[in-house]
């Protein structure tokens, strides 16, 4: 069931984020640079500026990315950019041309000294972007100050002198003009390439993320699609043994026969209903094993010793199906012998969460290695996907006897319960 509440709750939460975010990118220059603004003039200036800014970062992550850059339309994509960028800068350019036309109040910026007379500017240049001999700016002081600039170089008072002292009135305003015209375009394009830039950059983490979260649910739907083929291979297996079984107490005409057949029956039902489940309640698998070895025990001679011994409260403890019979089919596989002396012990015990298994059986010198025995082997595989670092297995031969030593550390739910 979709959790809608917590959908809607994400998407506030991320929404709140980004206004945070774009608050800080609007008043970050006037904590820096300490300006004191007297007409609120200049914030609306500059809330239209960054509203235009913003624009153009969120067209350029939803839609110029996915429909041009995306699809390869390469072209098209620097056409969009390219004029979206003019639009930016004209825009701004107007604003700001509106703005100081009007302008009355001058904010004041603050922390930064200039002596003009150390510096030797002259002819009536009383900052390092007055123009012309009567101070008028050629950015206005509403911006300038009286103490703001850093020094001029020196090209640049030389520049200013020369035009102060030899350019007319006219061509000084025509100059000056130009020069804040300039100074416009190049922070309104710096801005809108910068804006270009982090929206290209976030989209590219924002997709390589997505494309993370879709490789890691592909790798776990191929992961369920190996465990359930795995499962597959076991179950025929298995019946396949069985099967013989109940054949060879039919051949008999035993008595016996009936029994088998009956659990069997809950073989059956456990391996249809219950096998292609992730986890199962581990006390439905030691039914399971019970059946099993009960239908083993009807086919065996009366002097082979099994020993089937099992320790524990499985209650509420999951595990996944049809994980423990191949360790047990192996040892009635390769553990019996009717010319020699055989014997299989099973332990199984249960502290905590915790289960352990121990299969033992007679080691024969000469054994026939039958064909397709690919039981052990995948539960093998089987343990490696789905107990990664949850499990030891130790499988070998000490002096007359092949040992199997599994110790998982299972899931507790207590939703589950044996029956």
């Amino acid at each position: 069931m979709v959790n809608y509440k917590l959908i809607i709750q994400n998407r506030i939460v991320v929404v709140l984020l980004q206004i945070a975010a774009w608050a800080c990118f609007f008043f970050f220059p006037f904590f820096i640079y300490r300006i004191q603004v007297q007409d609120s003039s200049f914030f609306f200036k500059e809330l239209i500026n960054a509203l235009f800014l913003i624009g153009l970062f969120y067209l350029n992550i939803y839609v110029f990315i996915p429909r041009f850059l995306a699809r390869k339309h390469l072209p098209r994509y620097i056409g969009m950019v390219l004029l979206m960028v003019g639009v930016i800068i004209v825009q701004q350019a107007v604003v700001e041309y509106i703005f100081f036309k009007n302008v009355t109040n001058k904010p004041r910026l603050l922390g930064m000294t200039y002596d003009h007379a150390a510096a030797g500017v002259t002819s009536g240049l009383h900052s390092p972007f007055l123009l012309y001999g009567d101070a008028q700016p050629a950015i206005p002081q509403s911006l300038v100050g009286d103490s703001f600039y850093a020094p001029p170089s020196f090209v640049e008072r030389s520049l200013r002198e020369s035009v102060a002292t030899n350019v007319s009135s006219e061509q000084r305003h025509f100059f000056s003009g130009n020069v804040f015209l300039v100074e416009v375009l190049r922070k309104s394009g710096l801005f809108a390439l910068l804006m270009l830039f982090m929206s290209g950059f976030i989209k590219i983490a924002i997709e390589w993320f997505n494309t993370e979260k879709q490789n890691e649910a592909l790798k776990v739907a191929q992961l369920n699609a190996e465990l359930r083929f795995l499962k597959s291979q076991i179950n025929p297996h298995f019946l396949f043994n069985t099967l013989n079984t109940i054949y060879s107490l039919a051949h008999k005409k035993s008595e016996q026969t009936e029994d088998a057949i009956l659990k069997l029956s809950g073989i059956m039902r456990y391996v249809i209903y219950l096998s292609n489940e992730n986890r199962v309640p581990l006390i439905n698998e030691m039914q399971y094993l019970d059946n099993y070895i009960e239908i083993q025990k009807l086919r065996l001679l009366r002097d082979i010793r099994i020993d089937y011994q099992v320790e524990g409260d499985p209650e509420g403890l999951l595990i996944e199906p049809m994980m423990l019979i191949p360790f047990v089919e192996n040892a009635f596989k390769h553990g019996i012998s009717y010319a020699e002396p055989s014997f299989i012990a099973i332990n199984l015990n249960i502290l905590g969460d915790e289960m352990h298994l121990q299969v033992s059986n007679s080691l024969f010198k000469q054994r026939v290695a039958e064909r397709g025995g690919i039981g052990l082997a995948n539960v093998v595989k089987r343990l490696e996907l789905g107990y990664t670092g949850a499990h030891q297995l130790y499988v070998g031969e000490q002096e007359d006897k092949f040992i199997i030593d599994l110790k998982i550390v299972l899931k507790h739910d207590t939703m589950y319960s044996g029956g």
